[in-house]
């Protein structure tokens, strides 16, 4: 009785160690650094330039966008390694898809060198003692 435990815990830990990387392996991969723009205060605009990497097992036809923008296509190629020149106003959600299909997608955020809000004082200005 306890061989056939083993047996089946040594069944469950191949098919676990077997399936997460085959289901990463059929997915497209898009990667874009930096994935933060700095900017002075909130509301300035982020003019920089990405580099972008992206990959797939089989040939594709794709196109890079930036919200509904499209910045970039490429016809029949598995794996693209460039730099676009991209300005944002806010946090932007860049999209590598063709008419059929999203393949991946990233977020590229926006962060303000200054605090958006000045902490509250914890006490008054004036005191009795």
């Amino acid at each position: 009785m306890t061989s056939s435990k083993w047996i089946l815990v040594f069944v469950l830990s191949i098919s676990i160690g077997i399936r997460p990387s085959l289901a990463a392996s059929s997915a497209s991969k898009l990667i874009i650094r930096p994935s933060v723009c700095m900017v002075k205060k909130l509301g300035d605009s982020c003019q920089m330039t990405v580099k972008v990497m992206w990959q797939n097992e089989q040939p594709i036809d794709a196109c890079l966008f930036q919200n509904d923008l499209r910045l970039s296509c490429w016809k029949n190629v598995d794996d693209i390694n460039t730099e676009i020149e991209i300005s944002l106003d806010k946090d932007m959600k860049f999209t590598l898809k063709n008419e059929q299909q999203v393949f991946a997608y990233q977020q590229i955020k926006i962060n303000t060198a200054l605090p958006k809000k000045y902490r509250r004082r914890l006490r008054a200005d004036w005191s009795f003692f």
